[in-house]
């Protein structure tokens, strides 16, 4: 056995912590790189059931709901009226009927403790890497990482795990583009106090604005608050996004009465043009994991449940295998294009979904649900409001994101049973 760590993964966010705790669970031992620089905010504090089931696998579900506000739902609010509410509890079965909102450095945090218990080790570094494309490995860290890292006697790691988050860094030293959204919007958000939030505690709520949309979700002592605006409008609302939230928080018919006592306790973040998913996500010697391949959308909240999922998926690998899988570079390859495929469907799906809400089809759906309902009321409509309502919260919670028949369901009714006229009145811009 080497007595260097023959796997090592740079960044010690969701998908670097929680892999590394996951493969020390199976015995094997990885070093993380991690600089210790990051946001004081971060997107993803809204989890999704499907990530509750993960934290169950690893054992730490109590750990994080120490640090949370616990999450029964979501709902949606469109300016022009229309109001739908989604419960956890129609996936109970399938998945954990409640998520929770967290404020992310603490749940990093979380992760990252939990694999320092199980003793694997992260060095105070940012790892940089030497390409050599087309070669075998493809990737090496550089000598000051190796350095960093406590390799001597020119011992390398065997497989680099890239979890840099937005950094990207593998896909930028070795050249590798990404394919791009359509939307270009620019997201803000802070967190505040004294902002009243009329809903069960802890339900998110997501509204639909002319201008593009925003999020409210409640944390254990305080409420994020963002807002994702088509560029073109971004000029109306102010040069910044200080102004820009605060505009939005002061004249909107709706918010503005729920804000009159609010103060902003951070700094207000920025994010643009996040919706990417890189070209390859793996090579000889490479794979990259979370963000470092693709972030779909803050609308859903996919991102930490694609880099926890990611980090199960590559553990997986190895507890079929163990870590003799590195000593075989054919097999190795195999199952890392097998990973590889089955992230990308991961983002695909979430893509083709959140369009949906983008779009104005999941509204008008929702509406022509109702109407049916109140047009033919009884065991019919009924089994159709509860069929589409399923069917919704699976693909919105992870449970059945995937599913080629919600899928087709989806699209079918889209094609179907919907006026497209009133759809696209009621998409985003």
């Amino acid at each position: 056995m080497s007595p260097f760590p023959r796997i090592a993964i740079l960044g010690a966010g969701p998908a670097g912590s929680a892999l590394a705790a996951m493969l020390a669970k199976q015995g094997i031992q990885t070093l993380v790189y991690d600089d210790e620089k990051r946001p004081a905010l971060l997107v993803g504090e809204s989890l999704i059931p499907a990530i509750v089931a993960i934290l169950q696998r690893m054992g730490i579900e109590d750990r994080v709901a120490a640090i949370s506000q616990f999450k029964p739902g979501a709902s949606f609010l469109h300016h022009l009226g229309t109001r739908m509410n989604f419960n956890f509890k129609s996936v109970e079965g399938r998945l954990p009927p409640y998520a929770y909102n967290v404020p992310r450095p603490e749940f990093d945090d979380v992760l990252k403790d939990y694999a320092k218990e199980l003793g694997v080790k992260f060095v105070k570094h940012r790892a940089g890497l030497v390409a050599h494309p087309g070669g075998t490995p493809e990737l090496e860290l550089d000598a000051a990482a190796l350095e960093a890292g406590g390799y001597r006697e020119g011992a390398k790691p065997d497989l680099i795990i890239d979890c840099s988050g937005r950094a990207r860094t593998s896909a930028k030293v070795l050249g590798i583009k990404a394919a791009t959204g359509s939307r270009r919007d620019t997201a803000h958000f802070a967190h505040f106090t004294g902002i009243e939030h009329p809903y069960e505690a802890g339900q998110i709520a997501i509204m639909y604005h002319p201008w593009g949309w925003s999020w409210r979700i409640p944390l254990p002592d305080k409420l994020s608050f963002g807002i994702v605006m088509n560029p073109k409008a971004l000029p109306e609302f102010g040069a910044n996004g200080e102004e820009r939230l605060d505009r939005v928080l002061a004249t909107d018919p709706v918010l503005s009465p729920l804000t009159a006592n609010r103060k902003r306790v951070t700094d207000v973040f920025t994010y643009t043009n996040y919706q990417l998913i890189s070209d390859r996500a793996q090579g000889p010697g490479w794979v990259s994991a979370g963000d470092a391949f693709g972030f779909v959308d803050p609308m859903l909240s996919p991102g930490v449940f694609l880099a926890l999922d990611s980090a199960e998926s590559l553990s997986a690998m190895f507890a079929r295998h163990g870590e003799r899988l590195l000593d075989a570079p054919e097999k190795l390859a195999k199952e890392l294009g097998r990973y590889e495929q089955r992230q990308r469907a991961w983002h695909e799906a979430w893509h083709e979904l959140i369009e949906y809400f983008y779009d104005g089809r999941i509204v008008a759906f929702y509406e022509r649900g109702t109407q049916l309902k109140a047009d033919h009321p009884g065991r019919f409509s009924n089994m159709m409001e509860f069929i589409s309502n399923r069917t919704i919260a699976l693909m919105a919670t992870g449970a059945g994101t995937l599913s080629t028949f919600n899928r087709m369901y989806l699209k079918g009714c889209s094609k179907w049973l919907l006026n497209s006229d009133r759809a696209k009145d009621l998409a985003l811009p």
